[in-house]
């Protein structure tokens, strides 16, 4: 891992967990990445809209936003909803999910493993996706790809051991993927809207555990079906064999 240094055409992902790694908790059986994607053209932007929304918002709020605290779906009225989502809307900032349910096939080793590997392909797609737009420009010599974990004491070690080495495979290209860690105590605007993005992502899927995948959450359809691609993916990890 290596301390955080933007420089221009670095494509920086932004990335929370949610749930528990070896699936034990059968009252949120799932493990879950979630995150947003940003490039230092906008990096100012974004930020400042978030930080806007969370000083009018939540003023009472002095620390990092919470996502299970303060941005509870079916918790906050519909205005303080509808800001929180709007600050997301940036039509530069990429949104991407993976999850791993009690009903994967896999071994409970390996389910950091392929929460790794799975989430290397999002990101990928959130990549060519940036490239599609002209948001990001991978075949610069000066392209960077740079992915921020929250800081997890008790995933640090797996990420660091699995997610090391691998590589973004973009338009013929393989670009590295460099890492870092960072605290949520900070207040990051880009690793609270993180968090926001897998905390819907998990509550989306036990929403759809009770009432079936054919619908979805309102939050989750904002973040993830009300904008085309190439910016959101999403992947619900299905019947993989361990």
């Amino acid at each position: 891992m290596v301390d955080l240094v933007i420089e221009a055409n670095t494509l920086v992902f932004y990335i929370d967990d949610s749930g528990d790694e070896r699936l034990s908790d059968q009252s949120h059986p799932i493990f879950a990445f979630g995150g947003v994607a940003c490039t230092p053209d906008f990096h100012v932007e974004v930020a400042r809209t978030w930080q806007a929304m969370k000083s009018n918002t939540f003023p009472q709020v002095r620390g990092p936003l919470h996502a299970k605290t303060h941005l509870r779906e079916g918790k906050l009225d519909d205005a303080k909803r509808e800001a929180v989502l709007a600050a997301t809307s940036h039509y530069a900032l990429g949104r991407f999910g993976t999850i791993i349910t009690s009903d994967t096939m896999i071994a409970q080793d390996r389910i950091m493993l392929v929460g790794c590997l799975n989430l290397a392909n999002r990101l990928a797609h959130v990549a060519e996706g940036m490239a599609a737009l002209g948001l990001w420009r991978p075949a610069l010599p000066t392209r960077r790809a740079l992915a921020v974990f929250e800081h997890s004491a008790r995933l640090a070690g797996h990420i660091e051991h699995h997610f090391t080495n691998l590589a973004l495979q973009v338009g013929g290209l393989t670009i590295p993927i460099e890492g870092c860690f960072m605290p949520k105590s900070i207040a990051n605007p880009f690793l609270e809207m993180a968090d926001l993005v897998v905390n819907t992502v998990g509550r989306n899927a036990k929403y759809q555990f009770r009432h079936g995948r054919a619908d979805c959450t309102p939050n989750f359809r904002r973040l993830f079906r009300d904008v085309g691609p190439p910016l959101a993916n999403y992947l619900e990890i299905t019947h993989v064999i361990g």
